[in-house]
């Protein structure tokens, strides 16, 4: 069977002309309203069990990224306080540093032309060379630490920032998770109480009993009565028999003669 298709242009030539009757900002809105009930009939349609898996699946996917973040703020607390280490070693190598620069120039300030240290004589020269050459790494160690300093104390406000955002992001993935378990002990209590509150009646179940019913007595009367044609055998009078004691037949029989004595002398 050949199946026929609407050209394009015709297809194109309606769209025009419905925009160009009701505009574009009309058919806009039309197209967004269609688009908002068919997306509505489909989330109506959707049983709550279902979105309720929905939701703890995108809660599970949100697990992997809680850890990368987690571990992201391990990462800068280790380089944070290694760089603390840093500083701290280098603080402690510049006080010395300080001291020993100190104690040249307390020496060059007696004015000698030679020096003693550690049991070693140094020019007077050789001295100022010293001190001048250990105030020029005093420098450049302390430009560095400087700047270390300022890179710590940028780590730290970013590693305070990093914090504060994983630990208000786990504490909506937790507050999500409580909901979800909240929704779903509120979904089993709705369907327990839909269950009890519910009359399912199969009308013809009750049906097939009743008729059950009737043919049970039906069959009981048969054979009721087959036993009463059985007892009593077609053809036959029925003929009543007098089974009672023969002292009631008697007084049955001859009434008020029986309360009269017997005369014993008769028919003697």
């Amino acid at each position: 069977m050949l199946q026929l298709k609407t050209p394009w242009w015709i297809v194109a030539g309606v769209g025009i002309l419905v925009v160009g009757s009701l505009g574009v900002a009309t058919t806009w809105s039309y197209i967004k309203t269609g688009w908002r009930k068919v997306g509505q009939s489909i989330r109506d349609a959707t049983p709550i069990a279902f979105d309720l898996e929905r939701l703890n699946g995108e809660l599970k996917d949100l697990e992997p990224e809680i850890r990368r973040n987690m571990q992201v703020v391990a990462q800068l607390e280790v380089e944070t306080e290694n760089l603390e280490q840093d500083i701290a070693r280098m603080e402690q190598e510049q006080a010395q540093a300080f001291a020993e620069m100190k104690k040249l120039r307390e020496a060059l300030g007696q004015g000698k032309s030679e020096y003693q240290f550690a049991g070693q004589v140094y020019k007077r020269s050789e001295v100022e060379a010293d001190l001048a050459r250990r105030m020029d790494n005093y420098q450049i160690r302390q430009a560095d630490l400087e700047a270390k300093k300022q890179l710590l104390a940028e780590r730290q406000r970013h590693l305070e920032n990093a914090k504060k955002k994983v630990d208000a992001y786990r504490q909506q993935y937790d507050q999500l998770k409580l909901k979800a378990e909240s929704l779903a002990g509120q979904l089993k209590a709705l369907e327990a109480t839909q269950a009890v509150g519910t009359v399912a009646i199969d009308q013809s179940r009750l049906g097939r009993a009743k008729e059950l019913a009737k043919e049970i007595e039906t069959r009981i009367r048969v054979a009721q009565r087959m036993l009463e044609h059985e007892q009593n055998p077609q053809g036959e009078i029925p003929v009543e028999v007098d089974d009672r004691p023969v002292t009631e037949r008697f007084d049955a029989m001859f009434g008020d003669q029986a309360d009269k004595p017997a005369d014993v002398n008769q028919g003697t």
